[in-house]
């Protein structure tokens, strides 16, 4: 039983390197952020929406290719069952902003809304990243969800522009993403022997 729970711990921590350990994901929520300041300063509404899509494709990939070979890949049970934890909350979050907004659109509280747009979409970028970091135990993401919630804050009161607390905020987080996968290329090395596709499945 004991060999048992430590297969099952070494399995959970593959897991948590396989999805988090490279900086990978961190680099694509900074590129995101960053995609939305470019957005507000340009005027490109479709720019997040394609950095999205594209960046996220493009991560999986590059963890077939960087990732994989390295560690192996393992996907227990709990990593789909949190998936759908994840997607539970995120639909519940959707209702209840709805519940709370079109009562508040019904009583004419638009002028509300459109004063708060900026900080409310901003909070939400925070929270997203702060569920990413308690449902994976990544504590690094409460720091990436602070710092959001700090230039919202800035952006808000202290009359920081709005483009500026999405880019200072997504350059930060890029960058360190990119220090993170730095560092896990230089201390894991393919072995010897493999290729990009004979990691472990």
């Amino acid at each position: 039983m004991v060999k048992m729970d430590t297969d099952v711990g070494e399995i959970k921590v593959k897991v948590y390197f396989t999805f988090f350990q490279d900086g990978l994901w961190d680099m694509f929520l900074g590129i995101f952020l960053l995609a939305w300041g470019i957005t507000v300063w340009f005027d490109l509404p479709l720019l997040p929406a394609a950095i999205f899509v594209s960046f996220f494709w493009l991560v999986l990939g590059l963890k077939q290719v960087i990732t994989y070979p390295r560690l192996g890949y393992a996907r227990p049970v709990e990593h789909r069952d949190r998936l759908i934890k994840t997607v539970i909350i995120g639909i519940i979050v959707l209702a209840v902003l709805l519940i709370f907004l079109l009562p508040l659109l019904s009583q004419g509280y638009i002028h509300f809304l459109r004063e708060n747009f900026e900080f409310i979409l901003n909070s939400s970028f925070a929270i997203a990243a702060a569920l990413v970091g308690f449902w994976w135990s990544i504590k690094r993401w409460y720091v990436y969800a602070l710092l959001i919630i700090l230039f919202a804050v800035l952006c808000r009161w202290a009359g920081l522009s709005y483009q500026v607390s999405f880019i200072i905020p997504g350059l930060t987080i890029f960058l360190c993403g990119l220090s993170i996968l730095i560092g896990f290329l230089r201390h894991y090395r393919v072995p010897a022997g493999e290729n990009v596709d004979g990691f472990r499945k």
